[in-house]
């Protein structure tokens, strides 16, 4: 598997900055995806500024997802996506509950906003369906078939992948991502399938169009 990682912590100008075009440029030639993580620090710029917290346990809940979608919000309307329109796009260590939320707010900001970004070929929740989310840390309903209702309202069957984060100490173990009550052909694609298609690698692990 090869990708361009991108750290998503502290970082002063977010992802949707023309100084990165570069390296969307660069990757979309080579046909590689963009792998976006983040990690839990206090610093002083949004959404890091977490000093506020006592406890690492309310850091933590915020900094991995808050990061992710100010980084997403800003590559999308800021026209990565359409500048970029081959460039896939995964994240990583987020877990996935925030995905719906996060489409149906920009979907209803577009509504009254959009002549802010008039480059934007269709609703922002267009382009979130076209990248990938990773599932780890998968968030654990008491309920398991609720991960399979949210995994609808974002149309995740194809744009969900697992990710184990071994041996991390909140890693996810297969055996509790089987535990929900995904059919067959939907656990196919997020065990393996949408993996390969983002790699864009076949099921022998051989790179497509490489040779």
């Amino acid at each position: 598997m090869v990708g361009v990682f991108l750290p998503c912590a502290g970082l002063e100008r977010l992802w949707g900055h023309r100084q990165y075009d570069p390296i969307f440029e660069a990757a979309q030639a080579v046909d590689l995806p963009l792998l976006m993580h983040s990690v839990t620090v206090i610093h002083p710029v949004f959404p890091f500024n977490t000093q506020g917290f006592e406890t690492e346990f309310g850091r933590h809940i915020c900094s991995h997802t808050f990061s992710i979608m100010a980084n997403l919000v800003h590559m999308i309307t800021t026209g990565v996506p359409v500048r970029y329109p081959d460039l896939r796009i995964a994240v990583t260590e987020a877990g996935i509950s925030w995905v719906p939320f996060l489409m149906h707010k920009m979907d209803k900001e577009y509504i009254e906003r959009r002549r802010e970004v008039p480059f934007l070929e269709d609703k922002p929740s267009t382009y979130l369906k076209q990248m990938y989310f990773a599932t780890q840390p998968v968030e654990e309903p008491e309920n398991l078939s609720d991960l399979v209702t949210m995994l609808d309202l974002y149309d995740g069957e194809d744009n969900t992948i697992f990710a184990s984060d071994w041996p991390h100490h909140d890693f996810d173990h297969p055996s509790k991502v089987h535990q929900i009550p995904f059919t067959n052909e939907v656990r196919r694609k997020i065990f393996g399938e949408n993996a390969l298609r983002l790699f864009n690698i076949d099921a022998g692990g051989n790179r497509l169009g490489v040779r």
